[in-house]
């Protein structure tokens, strides 16, 4: 009897090691055992995105080549792409307000516009031009100018423009600059502060 009893205590001190020594050891993935008490760290869903560096050096290399038509204008990138300060691609038919939404410039010189500047004059008379031609997808600035004692607006009747937008006040000069729509055809710009389109303030921009 003793000696089976200490057969019996010997077999749970055995048990109790070999337990021991399994909790110290962590599998690492793939089935390998690692040193007893290394921790193996798994990894989280967090650990494929992006850190904030990353996301930086991303944006620095869009922005790198890219270029301002007017001060204050979305850049424009080699491929040709508008995009936003944070190096993202704008978007033409969200409301103007959103953050994807080409921004319009400050007051800016008339005279000191580039020439590749589409240049347009409003007044109580209408536009001039009243119509002007792009290139489907290509990137264009657009420079608005009151020439008379009154406010006006730019903006689109096509709502896949919605986020075009310009606001000036008398004698006064802002721009935007946004890429053309894909689609080719006439889109009506107007002039949307109080009557102003009802007495004449249209226009149209053609895409080739």
């Amino acid at each position: 009897m003793i000696l089976g009893g200490a057969v019996v205590v010997v077999l749970i001190i055995i048990v109790a090691i070999s337990q021991s020594r399994n909790n110290a050891e962590v599998v690492a993935p793939g089935g390998s055992s690692n040193e007893p008490g290394e921790v193996v760290e798994q990894p989280t869903e967090g650990d494929n995105l992006p850190t904030e560096e990353e996301e930086m050096g991303e944006v620095v290399t869009v922005l790198k080549d890219s270029h301002v038509e007017v001060p204050g204008a979305n850049p424009i990138t080699k491929d040709n792409r508008v995009v936003t300060l944070e190096g993202k691609p704008t978007a033409n038919d969200v409301s103007q307000s959103s953050p994807e939404a080409p921004a319009q410039t400050g007051p800016v010189a008339k005279e000191e516009l580039a020439a590749s500047v589409i240049k347009l004059e409003i007044s109580a008379a209408g536009w001039s031009p009243k119509e002007f031609k792009v290139k489907a997808g290509a990137p264009i600035t657009v420079a608005i100018t009151s020439v008379d004692q009154y406010a006006h607006s730019f903006v689109f009747e096509d709502a896949s423009l919605s986020a075009i937008g310009v606001g000036v006040y008398s004698n006064e000069t802002r721009a935007v600059t946004f890429n053309a729509p894909d689609k080719k055809g006439e889109y009506v710009y107007y002039c949307n502060v109080g009557g102003h389109k009802n007495r004449g303030e249209t226009g149209k921009m053609i895409v080739e």
